[in-house]
């Protein structure tokens, strides 16, 4: 059945929650919860409350009787949109990454029968789609109603780049029951899928026609209730409400999953609008954006943001264009018709909204830049690592640094698009990525990831004989021989390559900035290498100094189990300078170097 529906400034997709919430029954009262934790043990959930009060003033917990367990909440509403923007907001800004959405009853005394807010439907081929129930299903005790939150609190969270660590929380539960909740969650989340190309896409603008429209459709909507958005998996219809766009969640947080829906029911007709967006001509530069960008997608996404920003208003029939385009693209979607969207009162917002969910579909973040994911481990046995990708220029030089195995956005340096990435963790060969910023998958081992992001694997090899390895983020003290506190973690890459490889023999190379005599401050008794608290102070040479240095990185390795036979100091003091000693970079002359004798 075609439905036409009008769509005013904005859509909003609520994250694929259900569409409506059952009539409240005569026990209890129904509501959103947004849940901070899920605990057996009710002094657990106690602690909790106390611990984020601070934070969350209204934080209180209540039992869930059909689990038996307390649920510790921040939130009580009946406005389900304040509700889901306030647990996302939480799972990407707080510690709380596990945070989801009860709708339901909590308390003492009422029946688990009234705790059904959705019940999990399942699509032609058995996969759970998402959590949703017909307004007119009856309420029963069936095994499906007691998985209530735990499948609304998994589908909530199935697209969450962060959350619950659920095998942790599975092999940590205090109660078998607590046990089972966090197996359910697992389960569901395992199976939740997104979209699939026959799903009908419907648009309403408030809460009136969105009432009007889904009656049409058989949905029983109670007269005066809120019409959320949702995705309803047993008919195969998905409904966006623009007036929730009226909550703290960014729009294109809605947006974008009706974007990356149309690249999977109909890749052929993405492409075309791509094209199409690649043959248009830019407004103000004069040439076509095929000239001006390295894909089609990139193309569009840069289109729909110049209409934003205004480039077209003064160019009619470029801007009669772009909005044709704008059109076929929303109705491609299902909104039929989109003629207030793209009116000149609403143009500029539609397109920027476009342009984010266009980008965020196609590996980009809402300004265009592209997101990576740079994997780094250890070919031996394929254990990740823990360090840092740098951007750096033919010569070497640092452009920016990016941590690895991380969701991360790359800036765009400069036309060509040609990168070098160099990943350089002590006790690693330095391993180096040349690729094209706006095509990386031209290289064959990088890959696709699951926000569209290039992943590029990082596979490290250990140090061999012969090579030498310059701790660049070793630093020291002042004249000290003392270590700074954010050398810890390279000093225990060094020790963890020396634990690794019990044939490793080195020799610790030290090095200052020019060959001045002067104070030195060494740790004494103190056995403090990361404090100058308990230092004893003194005087030499700059290769003094550069010996001391060379001899705490070693005295640190010995008191963590390292054999002192399987070790070196050579002390150069500022004999082997990297730069001139007044060099604005001289700074990089203060170094140790770890020289491989044997492996």
């Amino acid at each position: 059945m075609a439905i036409k529906v009008n769509l005013m400034l904005l859509l909003f997709f609520c994250g694929f929650v259900t569409q409506g919430q059952p009539t409240k029954p005569a026990t209890g009262d129904y509501n959103n919860h947004v849940v901070i934790g899920a605990f057996g043990k009710k002094d657990n959930a106690v602690n909790l409350v106390k611990a984020s009060r601070e934070i969350y003033p209204d934080v209180a917990f209540e039992i869930n009787t059909s689990r038996q367990l307390y649920y510790v909440y921040v939130l009580k509403t009946d406005d389900r949109v304040q509700a889901f923007a306030l647990s996302r907001k939480l799972q990407r800004e707080s510690t709380h990454l596990d945070t989801w959405v009860f709708y339901g009853i909590l308390g003492e005394g009422i029946n688990a029968v009234n705790e059904k807010a959705v019940v999990a439907n399942k699509s032609s081929n058995g996969k759970i789609l998402d959590a949703n129930i017909s307004l007119t299903d009856p309420i029963s005790e069936s095994h499906d109603d007691l998985k209530v939150a735990d499948e609304v609190k998994a589908y909530s969270m199935a697209k969450e780049s962060g959350g619950l660590d659920l095998n942790n929380a599975i092999a940590s539960a205090e109660t078998n029951s607590e046990k089972k909740h966090y197996e359910v969650i697992k389960n569901v989340k395992e199976k939740a899928v997104g979209l699939d190309a026959t799903t009908k896409v419907i648009v309403f603008k408030d809460d009136k026609e969105g009432r009007e429209a889904l009656r049409s459709l058989g949905y029983e909507i109670e007269e005066g209730k809120p019409v959320g958005g949702f995705f309803d998996s047993k008919n195969n219809i998905l409904a966006i409400n623009a007036s929730e766009s009226k909550s703290d969640e960014p729009f294109h947080e809605g947006l974008k999953p009706v974007v990356e829906f149309l690249k999977k029911k109909s890749p052929e007709l993405f492409d075309q609008f791509t094209q199409q967006a690649t043959a248009m001509k830019h407004p103000t530069k004069g040439v076509i954006y095929g000239e001006l960008t390295a894909t089609p997608e990139e193309a569009l996404g840069n289109m729909l943001a110049d209409v934003a920003a205004g480039f077209f208003d003064n160019a009619n029939v470029l801007k009669n264009e772009a909005s044709v385009l704008m059109g076929k693209i929303l109705q491609s979607v299902g909104v039929e018709p989109p003629d207030i969207a793209i009116s000149s009162q609403h143009l500029n917002a539609t397109a920027n909204n476009l342009a984010i969910a266009v980008r965020e579909a196609t590996g980009f973040d809402a300004d265009g830049n592209r997101r990576f994911r740079f994997n780094i481990f250890n070919t031996i046995n394929s254990r990740k690592i823990k360090g840092d990708v740098a951007l750096v220029t033919e010569s070497g030089k640092k452009l920016a640094s990016y941590q690895g195995n991380e969701l991360i956005q790359v800036k765009r340096k400069d036309v060509s698009g040609e990168i070098i990435l160099a990943c350089d963790i002590m006790g690693y060969r330095n391993l180096l990525f040349k690729l094209n910023y706006d095509n990386p998958f031209l290289i064959k081992d990088v890959t696709k990831g699951e926000d569209e992001e290039a992943v590029v694997p990082f596979g490290l090899v250990r140090l061999q004989k012969g090579d030498i390895s310059v701790m660049y983020n070793v630093y020291f003290f002042k004249d000290a021989a003392i270590i700074r506190p954010e050398s810890k973690y390279e000093i225990n890459n060094l020790l963890d390559m020396m634990n690794e490889g019990p044939a490793y023999r080195i020799r610790i190379h030290g090095h200052t900035n020019g060959n001045a005599s002067g104070k030195i401050i060494t740790m004494g008794e103190s056995k403090n290498y990361f404090s100058l608290t308990g230092t004893k102070d003194g005087r030499g040479s700059s290769k003094d100094l550069s010996k001391e240095r060379a001899e705490v990185i070693q005295q640190y390795l010995i008191d963590n189990g390292i054999s002192a036979d399987r070790m070196e100091i050579k002390a150069w003091g500022g004999k082997r300078p990297l730069y001139d000693k007044n060099d604005s970079q001289a700074r990089a002359n203060v170094r140790v170097e770890i020289e491989i004798l044997e492996n």
